[in-house]
């Protein structure tokens, strides 16, 4: 069994028990399982660890997609950016390669946004998101491809969801696309 078939089999385990840990208790206990997973060298297959020129030089895969959770690998290109965001369940990001910055937000009264954190992340290391606690925003500062793996307790294609500008002034509502495999 691969490393990646293991982390399916723990995660399917974890997500369907009679006795289901309450969400932020899981996606503590997914990251840590995530983060043996990223440390491991060639972590998922080699073809979903590269941008698709298909898809405009972007890379969103789905490496497994269940009721009760969803993997993928996102390849960041150098400089690109996700404005703040919101994910509308639990999750743990874990980086396989190079580095990115991560900043977290608190929701202000009038739908603004302050920002509350800020992390440049290394390989190896893995984000925890859980509701009313997940806005974040992404930016790959370097000149070459970060990739990481994404686990979250829902699918999100198609999932509402919120983003702001990249000021934090300007929110709407949107929904993700479709990954590039499937």
């Amino acid at each position: 069994m691969s490393a990646l078939e293991r982390f399916i089999h723990d995660l399917t385990d974890l997500t369907t028990a009679e006795d289901r840990l309450p969400d932020d208790a899981l996606a503590t206990t997914v990251s840590e399982l995530l983060q043996e997973l990223v440390t491991r060298p060639a972590p998922i297959p080699v073809e979903f660890t590269r941008r698709s020129a298909a898809h405009n030089g972007r890379g969103r895969y789905i490496l497994h997609r269940s009721p009760t959770f969803t993997i993928s690998s996102i390849v960041w290109a150098p400089g690109e950016v996700a404005p703040p965001h919101t994910h509308e369940t639990w999750g743990a990001i874990g980086l396989i390669s190079n580095r990115i910055e991560e900043r977290r937000y608190e929701l202000a009264g009038d739908d603004t946004l302050n920002p509350v954190d800020h992390h440049r992340h290394d390989a190896g290391a893995v984000s925890v998101l859980v509701p009313d606690d997940d806005i974040h925003s992404m930016h790959n500062l370097t000149g070459t491809d970060t990739v990481e793996i994404h686990v979250y307790g829902k699918d999100l294609t198609g999932l509402r969801r919120r983003r702001w500008s990249l000021n934090g002034d300007d929110m709407q509502e949107f929904a993700s696309g479709k990954y590039f495999n499937c």
